[in-house]
């Protein structure tokens, strides 16, 4: 990697290169792509590129040779372009600088390839290729730093991280996604000592910048690692400042592994991908990981036992307290964090939605974290659940909106089974045999009918028509009424005879007319 003075270059950016200089330019790959090539060999196919031409040539000489061209970012100076299996940017040499508090950098034209390299983050990122003959161009050692696994700041760190406070981000994302386990990449401790000196400068940075960072660190293989970062380096404040609360709040170790910062971590860290996931699920449960307990720290209180009486009560402090009954002593005896499924779901919500996620995101998080404690009310229960009490969890944890499945329990059980994480084996070997019979009577009721589909045997027009009477919100009582005998087994999904008696009966019972 320290060696190469060439790369590879694919037959269709090589004419790209030809293109460039035969107009008398030169064309060179810069960035991500150089960068993943000297590392593992092969490269995404999003391709950044720079030049000394300017826009409107730059568009003249790829015209002849792409599909498509896209110019949204003309005005800093950047044509894309579809060429072959290649999304490619080409864009003029160039210098960004972020003024504090604007989110709009000032973009100037440069001169030459160098100076160009020399505004770019890390020096891993400032390496770049011919692309006409792959001949590399390394001015600021990139390619050592890439087999060191070290993340330096080109030049001074706050300059860097001035031009783009994202860039402190950046740096814990790929410090984040480069790691492996054969080579561990870290970031240097001047670049770290500008970052923590400097994370409010985040505050001129746009949301959806935030964000997209972000879930690149949540969904990394080694995302607890990234997650720890931004906590050290002082980011995570202004990314989701709640998360921060959760640091040092103890919890029970029989149910979970060390205090709740600690145990999320885990926790994401259990969502793995696998084949049954699309991305947008993995995605989804790994923020539904990281949000699950972030509720605990405000609903955090402690059972006190009253040493001479034996009288039970709550406290918000872990400290010695008087008996209200007898006056005695009361010492902490347990840890309890009553409702902090739901307090956790708004704190999602309302997180989320500063980070400018779609609302489908946001709903689907948040209704994994209010019920995500659902699984363990099976595993405490001192009576076994009913099929009907089964066929309404599966209900329960489905959401769906537009014929777009957000939710559901499949995806319930896997964060059920990744919060795990007691640190007693025989706590941890019960839940999760418990976890798994759950899961096995989930099957079973789901084997016999699609729970998640069932409805009542009458529509709303069936409805109006049996009764007389036209739309109104008499027929969602109803209906549900007649939904929820089908989910208890007591009615048949397409039994229209027995509906309408139960119909007429319900309807007499709770005089649903008498009013009119």
């Amino acid at each position: 990697m320290t060696e190469a003075k060439n790369i590879v270059v694919p037959g269709p950016l090589a004419r790209l290169g030809e293109a460039f200089a035969e107009k008398g330019h030169e064309l060179y790959l810069v960035g991500g792509y150089v960068r993943d090539v000297l590392l593992v060999g092969e490269s995404k196919k999003d391709v950044d590129a720079t030049t000394w031409a300017r826009p409107q040539e730059i568009k003249g000489i790829l015209r002849p040779l792409a599909e498509h061209l896209w110019t949204m970012g003309e005005r800093f100076g950047t044509i894309g372009a579809k060429v072959g299996i290649y999304d490619v940017e080409v864009t003029t040499y160039r210098s960004d600088l972020y003024t504090e508090g604007s989110r709009h950098p000032e973009v100037t034209f440069g001169e030459s390839l160098r100076d160009d390299l020399a505004r770019r983050d890390f020096t891993i990122n400032a390496i770049a290729a011919s692309a006409d003959t792959g001949e590399i161009h390394d001015p600021f050692g990139g390619r050592k730093d890439l087999s060191l696994g070290v993340i330096r700041a080109v030049g001074e760190p706050l300059d860097r991280m001035r031009d783009d406070p994202l860039r402190m981000l950046r740096a814990v994302r790929f410090e984040t996604t480069l790691t492996t386990s054969e080579r561990p990449f870290a970031i240097t401790s001047e670049l770290e000592a500008a970052i923590r000196e400097n994370a409010h400068w985040l505050e001129s940075i746009s949301a959806e910048r935030i964000r997209e960072e972000f879930e690149k660190i949540l969904v990394s293989p080694n995302a607890a690692n990234g997650l720890r970062a931004l906590v050290r380096l002082g980011l995570m404040p202004y990314i989701v400042p709640e998360f921060m609360e959760t640091l040092a709040v103890e919890q029970d170790t029989e149910f979970h592994h060390k205090d709740v910062f600690e145990h999320t971590l885990i926790v994401v860290s259990n969502i793995e991908w696998d084949p049954d996931l699309s991305d947008w699920q993995f995605s989804i449960l790994r923020k539904a990981a990281f949000f699950h307990d972030i509720g605990k720290p405000r609903t955090l209180v402690y059972e006190h036992r009253c040493t001479y009486c034996g009288h039970k009560s709550t406290q918000k402090t872990a400290g010695e307290e008087e008996c209200e009954l007898c006056g005695g002593r009361t010492l902490p005896k347990k840890i309890h964090f009553y409702g902090h499924e739901n307090v956790g779901a708004h704190i999602a919500k309302k997180a989320m939605k500063r980070l400018a996620y779609p609302r489908d995101d946001a709903d689907a998080v948040a209704h994994l974290v209010s019920n995500h404690m659902r699984p363990m009310g099976y595993a405490v229960g001192r009576d076994p659940w009913s099929d009907s009490a089964v066929r309404r969890f599966v209900r329960d944890t489905y959401l769906e909106r537009g014929g777009r499945v957000l939710a559901d329990v499949d995806m319930l059980l896997k964060l059920a089974r990744a919060d795990i994480t007691g640190s007693a084996p025989r706590r941890r070997q019960i839940a999760v045999t418990s976890w798994e019979s759950l899961k096995d009577r989930v099957d079973e009721v789901r084997s016999e009918d699609a729970i998640e589909k069932l409805e009542s045997p009458l529509d709303g027009n069936q409805l109006m028509q049996l009764f007389g009477r036209g739309p109104g919100r008499w027929i969602k009582p109803l209906k549900d009424h007649l939904e929820g005998e089908v989910v208890e087994g007591r009615l048949g999904k397409d039994d229209t005879e027995r509906a309408t008696k139960l119909a007429k009966t319900y309807a007499q019972e709770y005089a649903l007319f008498e009013e009119e």
